[in-house]
């Protein structure tokens, strides 16, 4: 599987969309994934979370659907993660009149990753898994579970933060959640305030 660093996604330190999104192709022939016609347009995006640091902290996302209705809502998202890649440390909070705090699960269809929570019982971190440089200083979570292709997790403790990471061969993730709103998404980093896509 191939590396990816920061020279491959940033020029004179601008973050390259573009770039991000064809090492996602590459991840996704690599894993024997389809490539639709419309993650070549703004059905996939690639945020960096404006950190400057997407070889390690980063994500591809895709929004197949994400409704909300009252008395419910749902939300079907695909998740792609680079080798190492993590997506930074976050919570889903309620808001009044619009919706409960989201709950989400996950199906690993390729690749491998690593689910980090908060748990009330801590399990700790596996050994040898690391912590991009950039986030140490804000990552809260006390748990992590290695999740392969097939395996299926969730968020057990509503509105606690928690966040995935690729494995060694990267990661393909199927979402299956409640509906999202930038509204209740909350980064424990303390400048963080880049949303991401709704629909």
């Amino acid at each position: 599987m191939k590396q990816w660093t920061n020279e491959d996604f940033y020029v004179d330190g601008k973050f390259d969309e573009a770039k991000a999104k064809q090492a996602y192709f590459e991840l996704m022939e690599y894993h024997g994934y389809p490539i639709f016609e419309s993650y070549k347009g703004e059905q996939m995006w690639c945020p960096d979370f404006d950190l400057g640091d997407f070889a390690h902290v980063g994500m591809a996302g895709v929004f197949w659907m994400n409704h909300n209705h009252e008395g419910g809502g749902y939300l079907g998202h695909e998740i792609l993660l680079l080798p190492g890649q993590m997506i930074v440390e976050h919570s889903h909070v309620a808001v009044e009149g619009v919706c409960p705090a989201k709950r989400e699960g996950w199906l690993i269809r390729h690749g491998s990753a690593y689910n980090f929570s908060t748990e009330e019982e801590p399990t700790g971190f596996l050994e040898g898994v690391e912590i991009p440089e950039s986030q140490k200083p804000y990552v809260t979570v006390n748990s992590c579970t290695l999740l392969n292709a097939g395996d299926t997790d969730q968020l057990n403790v509503p509105e606690s933060s928690h966040f995935l990471m690729g494995g060694p061969e990267g990661a393909i993730i199927t979402e299956f959640a409640t509906y999202h709103t930038n509204d209740a998404l909350h980064f424990t980093h303390p400048t963080l305030e880049f949303g991401v896509k709704e629909s």
